[in-house]
């Protein structure tokens, strides 16, 4: 089609400005609901199989404590960023199912959306790991926060690189992207292990410490820019 042409056809097909749009949307009821029941409303979309890595995880905790006393630290600790998926899932459903432009229209924002699952699942895993922290230092050597170290770092780490991933590739590639990372931090947290065991000696510990700390701003930094990302997006759609 030729340039002149097309620019024709849109100035004949070209949709009026809106008129008192304003006015028109102050006219629609809209039924108040507090935060509480925003949040508590965000339970049924979470999807079901995260709250069965959640039973699996949990169960898995209860068998090796029972079986595996001295072992169950380094299972969990494996097992751990793929609880962390979750997050990362929940986080780009939106853009896997490229549903975000849709999600713009709703009544809530996106972010809104976005922030409440988190603040769901974030309550979740800290209850879980409320649970499996002190499990694990019950069967090993080391006190409760070396533990929770050895759990929180490979969760963190899945965690950063996740978002990083997220933010950058878009559509059902990304929960295969969030798949690999798991994967892999699972893989390097039991290599590390079976090759270099000495990094759980306690004079390595101010390493743990310095990295955990890294990631915790990392990870909210991140969490930043998705947000941004998120807030960009409605603008453009706007």
């Amino acid at each position: 089609m030729k340039p002149s042409l097309k620019r024709e056809l849109e100035k004949v097909f070209e949709a009026p400005a809106p008129k008192r749009k304003g006015e028109f949307l102050k006219k629609v009821p809209q039924t108040k609901i507090s935060n509480l029941s925003f949040v508590m409303a965000q339970f049924e979309y979470i999807p079901k199989y995260i709250w069965g890595i959640f039973s699996f995880t949990f169960g898995i905790a209860i068998v090796c404590g029972c079986f595996m006393e001295k072992d169950v630290l380094w299972v969990i600790s494996a097992l751990i960023p793929f609880i962390a998926l979750s997050i990362l899932t929940e986080n780009a459903r939106s853009g896997i199912y490229l549903m975000a432009e849709l999600e713009m229209a709703a009544r809530f924002s996106l972010r809104s959306v976005i922030l409440a699952r988190m603040e769901i699942l974030g309550a979740s895993h800290l209850l879980l790991l409320m649970f499996l922290i002190p499990l694990c230092a019950m069967y090993n050597i080391g006190t409760v926060f070396q533990v929770g170290l050895y759990i929180l770092v490979p969760y963190m780490l899945t965690v950063f690189i996740g978002l990083c991933a997220t933010r950058r590739i878009h559509g059902m590639e990304s929960m295969y992207v969030c798949m690999g990372i798991a994967v892999g931090v699972s893989a390097l947290n039991i290599f590390v292990r079976r090759i270099f065991p000495i990094i759980y000696e306690m004079e390595f510990m101010s390493i743990w410490i310095i990295g955990f700390a890294l990631l915790i701003v990392l990870v909210v930094k991140e969490m930043k820019k998705s947000i941004e990302q998120t807030e960009e997006l409605a603008w453009s759609l706007s």
